[in-house]
């Protein structure tokens, strides 16, 4: 059944309260871009896909790197086969011509700058809680290495096996702004965690147990 217009009409009733050219820009807006270099590098005046290619940078990655057609390929093989198909010999990598390259890709500083950034090492930040930091040192302090007893330790209130307690005790010490301050506090500087002939780092209750 057809709506009628008057009631149509009377439905229809503009909102005072919304702005809605601030609200169109938060529904179609894309937000302000993250990376700095990409930021710094994209010109307003072009959309964002044309921006992305003057970098040398791919916007969409399905269309850079396909999936392969399996069906395409059997074809290409049975035309080869059937002799419609010439088999393509150049073993030679086709020649890069920069120039043109550099034409394509006026920004591909852009591109050459991120992927010097992604190959520099950079330091993992992560961070153990507090709570957990003297929860694995109050276990160390009471049973050494000895992660069985850990397991069996009453203030094991989460029921963590010496499989999960070793795994926890091997993150803390492998964190060296939490681990260095405990280790010199127990006097343990000065010792290889590696070497199996201190006393101090030898595991009980595991199985690399001699």
């Amino acid at each position: 059944m057809v709506r009628r217009l008057r009631k149509t009409k009377q439905s229809q009733k503009y909102n005072y309260q919304t702005n809605r050219k601030r609200l169109n820009k938060k529904i179609h807006g894309t937000g302000m871009i993250q990376c700095l270099e990409i930021r710094k590098a994209a010109d307003p005046k072009k959309k964002l896909a044309a921006n992305i290619r003057d970098m040398g940078l791919a916007y969409n990655v399905n269309r850079t790197i396909p999936i392969p057609n399996s069906k395409q390929e059997r074809l290409k093989v049975a035309k080869y086969v059937n002799g419609f198909l010439e088999e393509d010999n150049s073993d030679t990598e086709p020649t890069v011509d920069v120039e043109a390259k550099k034409r394509k890709n006026p920004k591909a500083y852009v591109a050459e700058k991120l992927e010097q950034d992604a190959n520099e090492y950079v330091e993992s930040r992560f961070r153990l809680p507090k709570g957990q930091v003297k929860y694995v040192t109050d276990m160390i302090d009471a049973h050494g290495f000895n992660f069985k007893a850990m397991s069996q330790d009453r203030r094991n209130y989460n029921q963590d096996t010496w499989r999960q307690l070793r795994q926890k005790v091997q993150k803390f010490l492998s964190i060296p702004d939490q681990c260095l301050p405990y280790l010199e506090k127990k006097g343990w500087l000065d010792c290889d965690m590696d070497d199996p002939q201190d006393p101090r780092w030898k595991q009980y209750g595991t199985d690399d147990e001699d």
